[in-house]
Parts: C-alpha cells; sequence; structure tokens
C-alpha cells in the first residue's frame, strides 16, 4: 500500500524531493495543492513538470475516499468511507448557522461500551492511523463547503489513540498544512484521566469536551463501563490540571439526558456539587429516541427542570437540541444501519442553544482569536457529545458562577 502524502512533514517532503533532486521550492507547491486547494490527485497539480507527477502518483496517495454510503438530511451530511487500513468509520459535515464542523472518528468501533451509543455496541477493531483521520476532513472539505471547525467525536475514543490524534491535530494547525486555529479544534473523551493529563502538556491550545453522563461512579459504570477504572474524581482532577496549563480555559463536560436514568433533580444537585469551583461548561443533551433501545429523552418540562436545576447550583450549562436526526448523524448509526444488524443506540449530532454570535466548535472567550473560515476544535459535539445552535441565550460566564437564566422560548 502506497504511503499517503498526509502522513508526510514539510521536511520529510523535502527531503523525498531532494533524493529525486528536484528543487525545493516544489515542497511548497505541493503541500499547497495538497492542503490549500484540496487536490484529489497528483494529476491536478498542473504547475509540477509531468515526471514529477508521475513520481508523485508512484509513491504517495491523497485526496478524498469514495464513500461506501452516504446519508443527508436538512443539518448534516454522513458518510460511511472505507478506510485504507481496514473496516469503515463514519464522519460528518454538520451545518450551523452559516458555518460548517467536521466530525472525525478516530477508530474502527469503539471499547468504551456506552450504553446509549450505536458504536459502543461494536467491538474496538482497530486505531486509524494518523493520515486515515486527515482524510475524513479531505474527504468533508471535497464536499463543497469552507469546514471552519473539527471535533474528534465520532467512532471510537481519541484518547484510546493518542498518538495518532495528536499527530492528526498537529497536521490540522500546521501553517504549512492546514492551518486552523487550534481554538477551532476540540478533543472529546469519554474520560481517559492519565491521558488528560498528558494532553494538558502537550503544547497544542485546543478545546477539550469529557463525556461525563452520570455524577456519581455507580451510575456511570452502568453507562460507561469502558472507563469505568478512572472515577470520576480523578477525571475531574485531570481536568482541573488540563485547565490551569491553559490559563483556566474551561472544559466542556457533555451529560446525555437519559429518561428515568440520570435525569433527576437529585442528579442536576449532584453535578452541581462535583463542577462547583472547577471552569466548566456543562451542556445537557436530551438523548435523541433510536430504535430498537427503551432508553429514550425526557418529556421538555422534564428536560427544562433538569437543566434549571442545574444552574440553581451555578452551573454553566447550555441545554443542545438535537441535530442531524434524519441523516443518521449518531455516532455508529449509519455503519449500524448499513451494514450490521445489531440495534444502534446512540443519539444523534446536537446543537447547543447558544446566542448568534458563538461560533461553533470553539470557546466564546477565545473567539477573537479564531479564524473565521476555512483554513481553518469540539466542545460538546457529535455522537451524545454536542455541537451549538442559536435558538437560545446561554450564560456567558466561565467556572461555578451563576449567569442569565436558560428561558423558554
Amino acid at each position: 500500500m502506497k504511503q499517503c502524502l498526509y502522513d508526510l512533514s514539510f521536511n520529510d517532503l523535502s527531503s523525498w524531493l531532494r533524493e529525486r533532486e528536484e528543487k525545493p521550492f516544489r515542497a511548497k507547491q505541493i503541500l499547497e495543492w495538497a492542503y490549500g486547494k484540496n487536490a484529489p490527485s497528483f494529476a491536478a497539480m498542473t504547475n509540477l513538470p509531468a515526471a514529477l507527477r508521475e513520481a508523485l502518483d508512484e509513491a504517495f496517495s491523497i485526496g478524498p475516499i469514495e464513500p461506501a454510503a452516504t446519508s443527508t438530511g436538512r443539518d448534516a451530511t454522513k458518510l460511511l468511507l472505507p478506510m485504507p487500513g481496514g473496516g469503515e468509520v463514519e464522519c460528518v459535515r454538520i451545518h450551523m448557522g452559516g458555518t460548517y464542523t467536521a466530525c472525525l472518528s478516530s477508530q474502527v468501533g469503539c471499547a468504551v461500551g456506552c450504553a446509549f451509543c450505536a458504536t459502543g455496541q461494536m467491538r474496538c477493531e482497530r486505531s486509524l492511523d494518523s493520515a486515515e483521520i486527515i482524510q475524513q476532513f479531505v474527504t468533508l472539505r471535497g464536499l463543497g463547503e469552507p469546514i471552519s471547525n473539527v471535533v474528534f467525536m465520532g467512532m471510537g475514543e481519541p484518547f484510546h489513540n493518542y498518538s495518532n490524534v495528536v499527530a492528526a491535530v498537529r497536521r490540522l494547525v500546521d501553517r504549512q498544512a492546514f492551518g486552523m486555529s487550534p481554538s477551532r479544534i476540540t478533543v472529546s473523551t469519554a474520560g481517559v484521566a492519565p491521558m488528560i493529563r498528558r494532553y494538558a502538556q502537550e503544547d497544542l491550545a485546543t478545546e477539550l469536551a469529557v463525556s461525563l453522563n452520570a455524577p456519581d461512579d455507580a451510575l456511570r459504570r452502568r453507562l460507561m463501563p469502558g472507563v469505568a477504572r478512572w472515577p470520576i474524581a480523578d477525571i475531574l482532577s485531570a481536568c482541573a490540571e488540563f485547565s490551569k496549563a491553559h490559563g483556566g480555559q474551561p472544559v466542556t463536560f457533555a451529560y446525555v439526558l437519559i429518561d428515568g436514568v440520570n435525569d433527576d433533580l437529585d442528579h442536576a444537585k449532584a453535578l452541581g456539587e462535583l463542577l462547583a469551583g472547577q471552569p466548566h461548561h456543562l451542556n445537557v443533551i436530551p438523548l435523541n429516541p433510536v430504535a430498537h433501545t427503551t432508553m429514550k429523552a425526557p418529556e421538555r418540562d422534564r428536560t427544562w427542570a433538569f437543566v434549571h436545576h442545574c444552574h440553581r447550583y451555578r452551573l454553566n450549562v447550555s441545554l443542545r437540541r438535537s441535530k442531524g436526526a434524519e441523516s443518521d448523524a449518531a455516532c455508529g448509526q449509519l455503519r449500524t444501519n448499513t451494514r450490521l444488524e445489531t440495534p444502534e443506540g446512540a443519539p444523534s449530532i446536537t446543537e447547543e442553544e447558544a446566542p448568534h454570535d458563538h461560533q461553533p466548535g470553539r470557546n466564546p472567550r477565545r473567539d477573537s482569536r479564531a479564524p473565521k473560515a476555512d483554513g481553518s476544535r469540539g466542545g460538546g459535539g457529535a455522537g451524545q457529545r454536542g455541537r451549538s445552535d442559536q435558538d437560545r441565550s446561554r450564560p456567558r460566564h466561565r467556572g461555578g458562577g451563576a449567569g442569565r437564566r436558560p428561558r423558554r422560548d
């Protein structure tokens, strides 16, 4: 199998060109075609000599992956992609408020086993390499609209594939590659505490999101058995280290609200006690109904009672509404519905109910540093990890202080 060009750094490519006695400026030309112009093939690089294009084509692969299946809804387009190294993964382009966000997978399947997630019903077949992660982004860009934000909230646990996810993030922010702002990228984890601590020490100022989903260890063990070895106290301690290492930057905690499971007012009180004094933003995400599962979202009044109770305990909280349900946009659903007979069980990608000036995929306190177009993080994002909209007001402070109450429409 050919090496993927997206695996190569500028120095790697320059060395390859030197070995062939090519002129040094060719490296910049090639990378401009690959990243700046999203070239689908080496043949498209028309300002390169024909012999060099042929040599590149013999040595490397480039360009988007042909989807095995596509599902399109009003707000999202999901692709099922056959990976060069084997297996199929999903990636999603989410449309919100005039911008587009790419939701990327990090593994074929997942080992966390979340009770409410379709991917959680699959075994983890393998981790993707960094080029396969980047190829998802390239393929989504090829759909034709600029992508402003990236969230690692697709299939798999990113911190179970730490080195390749970090390598992909570095390629996304590399000015000689995609040149995205780190504040436009969100890495989401189910709560792998040692890797949160390790990530805090990386020189990457991305956003961090953690799927919490329960206020106590016993309930979380039932909902997320694959990360039960790390108690919530350890996860929150690791998140505090991340925030401290990044100037007090809040961590986004996603809380999938499931009727009769984790939606009592006592659960909201326990959340308030957990997150008090810790830089945070809490995204409450009602479970999107999916066939063949008894789990469902609470009724609207019960959902709002939970959100208001969270606010009562001085949580910086937003309610997110589902997005992309008609496009099988939940983690693992398209692969499940296309390839498997296993019942799916995940909610769909959601949008945070936020004001018009909030751009999805970045912290509103960091807006001035974030670019506004392609060449471009995940807060809460896909699969039951969240994304944002413009429907309702949200508190604008960070940390535990009280903000404006969420209001009903």
